[in-house]
């Protein structure tokens, strides 16, 4: 399939106060960063929509190596500029994404969602976050002629109400994060410096993406655990960070059943764009305490995972001698998963040390 992205950036800015598309967010302009978006996901044929300010934008286009459709009728509003992009777009394309300049960190894995699930018939997609429709929509190049018709009374949103459309589930909240305000630019500052640590609600629609119902709840007693052993530590003077705490402990077995399920979780996270959670389901199945004896998230969330079995709180002993019974027949299994055991027993040593308290009654006082 030939998939397209028309991006809109001819308006006034005019809650701003600065002009949006040009605006820095991290090193690169909101148009760049849309761009990079696109780019990710693999397309090559874009088409920004310019009219107020069009000269600059447009040479900010050229400077990204993106093609431009100018809108001399932008104050028409933003209909007006898909309109003049879409009559620029190639003729053999199968479908085109439309983005507003000011929604720039949706996230590529979401792209490549909309991609996978495009059935290729006359239906718009649309990506969905927490039950609401967000940017972009992945509009079947069948409807260009639609566009191009359409009045503009009401907008895109009107006209798409009249065709058929589908939704994809993402857990991505830059779907729905745009910049109109200062305030707003300052939200997705912090969103960029943060990327690859998924927020709270996103972790959790990721897990039930990926995992299964079983899977899900297993998982989310392993977050409660986490989160019950770092606050205890935070009480001594740790600083974790609770939202990468929480996501290492709840798609710790997003690769279960596979072989090397750590490293294969791992890879998958990392190709999904949240790497340092990746390196924490990378290292969940087995850790030496650190020779530092300073805890991290990683320590936390294996220590953890070590204390759930499935649905239910275990002692260590318990849970050890649960994998032993499974492979009594093979000696050299057994050898290691003694050595695991006397390595998990160490980590939760330290860290009845460094929380002053005992693991089992940290879990007991958070209701595990």
């Amino acid at each position: 399939m030939k998939i397209a992205a028309v991006i809109l950036a001819a308006g006034l800015s005019s809650r701003m106060g600065a002009f949006k598309p040009l605006l820095r967010l991290g090193e690169t302009s909101l148009l760049g960063h849309c761009r990079a978006l696109f780019a990710a996901a693999g397309l090559e044929e874009m088409i920004v929509a310019v009219g107020h300010r069009a000269g600059e934008t447009l040479a900010e286009a050229e400077s990204l190596g993106m093609k431009w459709a100018c809108n001399p009728d932008y104050g028409a509003g933003m209909f007006s500029s898909l309109r003049c992009a879409a009559a620029a777009l190639p003729e053999d394309i199968d479908a085109f994404f439309v983005l507003p300049v000011d929604i720039p960190l949706v996230r590529s894995a979401t792209l490549r969602a909309m991609l996978a699930a495009f059935p290729g018939d006359d239906s718009v997609l649309y990506p969905v976050f927490a039950g609401r429709r967000g940017h972009p929509p992945l509009i079947p190049a069948s409807l260009t002629p639609r566009v191009l018709d359409h009045d503009g009374v009401g907008g895109l949103r009107n006209l798409l109400r009249q065709c058929r459309g589908a939704d994809v589930a993402v857990w991505d909240e830059g779907i729905h994060l745009d910049a109109d305000t200062p305030e707003d630019l300052q939200r997705l500052q912090h969103r960029l410096a943060r990327i690859s640590v998924p927020t709270r609600p996103e972790v959790e629609a990721l897990a039930e993406i990926l995992l299964s119902e079983q899977g899900l709840v297993h998982a989310r007693l392993v977050g409660r655990a986490a989160i019950a052993l770092a606050d205890a530590l935070s009480r001594q003077g740790y600083r974790l960070d609770r939202d990468l705490l929480y996501g290492g402990a709840l798609l710790h077995d997003v690769a279960k059943g596979e072989p090397r399920h750590e490293v294969r979780g791992a890879e998958m996270l990392s190709a999904l764009g949240v790497g340092e959670i990746a390196g924490i389901v990378a290292a969940h199945k087995d850790l030496e305490p650190p020779i530092s004896g300073r805890l991290t998230e990683k320590e936390i969330v294996c220590l953890a995972d070590k204390l759930i079995s499935g649905p239910r709180r275990v002692r260590i002993d318990e849970g050890y001698a649960e994998k032993l019974m499974r492979c009594a027949a093979d000696t050299g299994a057994c050898q290691e998963i003694i050595a695991r055991k006397t390595r998990a027993l160490a980590l939760m040593a330290l860290v009845e040390q460094a929380a002053a308290r005992g693991v089992e009654t940290i879990l007991d006082e958070a209701g595990l």
